[in-house]
């Protein structure tokens, strides 16, 4: 029922910017006590309820990270899709696989996902499934006691898309229902359901104004993918006479419940269409520079004040999903882009902790406070790779020197996910075990050589 953190530095991304040597407190899943209170805390405990606890020496204690745009369905195709643009990399790769896809390829994927996820600090996951078998990634997320957000994808139309992806409006919004209806709050409030019609491109007029029409009723969250890149932005225009942004607005979807990936494409103009919705929009600097994609203009999202978050997309198209890469690479970008106004480096932590929270509209994770949902990571900061000063300075530390093997503890709710190399929830010898074989099957039924 408890858990004591001590002995560390608490980076704890409030507003007020906290950041103290000290120790944290955990109870009933939540954050009970932070700095010198915890031992007042701890002294009115009888004996018998004294926690468990970990030393934090040397360490930088920090909320959770949040994985802002995901697609654990893409784990078991990493180094099956590597030189492709975004629309041929879709076609001729990832929906082919995607369609090859078992309930027990699925499952395979989404552990091994998240035996890397967790391991590196990562205690939300925001994800876009496949069309079928979305009920298994569920469970998965279920048994493996992350927090999520995650959906089926929705699919009714498009060039290239296999038969096997393509569904009726209805259909599509049927199996989203009953997800919802199976995972909305459940494992303690620990998971929720999301509508994810892919892009525009794959979902019809119909299939748009349905999920407007759904998400206004249900208040589920839309996630989709925006203004990704150049030639999937003037296929857009050639399919429907804007852009992807004005006709997402024209059809009702730009609201405070939108969450749309990338926005590498995105206008001045749009960019303030997003803002005034309170749409939030996820930065993946590492799949668009796999992909070709662009550079997103972070600098602005940070002037307007959008809601945003980071993410590393899917191990397809990145090819690791590691936040702290993400974290470098959105800093050095923004540097390249904006050079009058770099992001510091305390910005650039908050797309994956406190405002990743906010682009998600999860206001009891992202920061250290008490009451909070104890989200935690401690990251060691000793290494030969981190300066005298990590402590000193924390938020250089995390952004530019840290990596993920640097996380030595993820908590949940409370609950120890990894400690010091291993995982109370996930078996990695079986994971790894079971991603193997089921590649191989996956790449067998899509009919694909195993390289690109």
């Amino acid at each position: 029922m408890g858990f004591l953190i001590h002995s560390g530095t608490l980076v704890c991304m409030d507003q007020a910017g906290t950041v103290a040597r000290g120790d944290l407190l955990v109870r009933d899943g939540k954050i009970a006590a932070l700095g010198p209170a915890v031992g007042d805390a701890l002294a009115a405990l009888p004996p018998a309820e004294r926690p468990d606890s970990f030393d934090a020496t040397g360490a930088l204690v920090v909320p959770g990270l949040i994985q802002g745009h995901l697609h654990l369905c893409q784990t078991l195709f990493r180094g099956m899709a590597e030189q492709p643009n975004l629309l041929r990399w879709l076609t001729e790769r990832i929906w082919p696989l995607e369609a090859a896809h078992t309930e027990a390829s699925l499952a395979a994927s989404a552990r091994l996902g998240l035996l890397e996820l967790v391991a590196s600090g990562v205690s939300c996951v925001h994800d876009m499934g496949t069309v079928r078998h979305t009920e298994t990634i569920g469970v998965v997320l279920e048994q493996t006691g992350v927090r999520a957000i995650f959906g089926k994808a929705l699919m009714d139309q498009g060039v290239g898309v296999p038969a096997a992806l393509i569904e009726t409006p209805a259909a599509c919004l049927a199996e989203a229902r009953a997800l919802a209806r199976r995972f909305q709050g459940a494992a303690g409030g620990r998971l929720a359901v999301s509508l994810a019609p892919r892009f525009v491109l794959a979902a019809s007029t119909r299939l748009w104004e349905a999920v407007a029409a759904e998400s206004q009723a249900s208040s589920l969250l839309v996630h989709t993918h925006l203004a990704e890149s150049m030639s999937e932005t003037r296929a857009v225009a050639s399919a429907v006479s804007t852009t992807a942004a004005r006709y997402l607005a024209q059809r009702g979807l730009m609201t405070e419940r939108l969450v749309a990936a990338h926005g590498v494409w995105l206008d001045l103009e749009e960019l303030m269409l997003v803002e005034g919705a309170r749409a939030s929009l996820v930065h993946c600097p590492g799949s668009n520079l796999k992909l070709g994609s662009g550079i997103a203009a972070l600098g602005d999202w940070l002037r307007l004040d959008l809601k945003r978050g980071l993410g590393s997309d899917g191990a397809a198209c990145n090819n690791r999903l590691d936040l702290f890469h993400e974290m470098g690479l959105a800093a050095g970008l923004a540097r390249v882009r904006h050079p009058e106004r770099p992001p510091t480096a305390r910005a650039i932590l908050a797309l994956a902790t406190s405002e990743g929270a906010r682009a998600l509209g999860l206001d009891q994770v992202g920061s250290l406070e008490v009451g909070k949902q104890a989200d935690v990571a401690v990251v060691d900061v000793r290494g030969p790779h981190h300066g005298p000063a990590a402590e000193a300075d924390p938020y250089t530390a995390l952004v530019h020197a840290a990596r993920a093997s640097d996380v030595r503890l993820t908590l949940v709710a409370g609950r120890v996910l990894y400690r010091d190399g291993s995982w109370t929830t996930l078996d990695p010898d079986t994971v790894r075990a079971e991603a193997r074989a089921e590649a191989r099957g996956l790449a067998r039924r899509a009919e694909l050589s195993a390289a690109a």
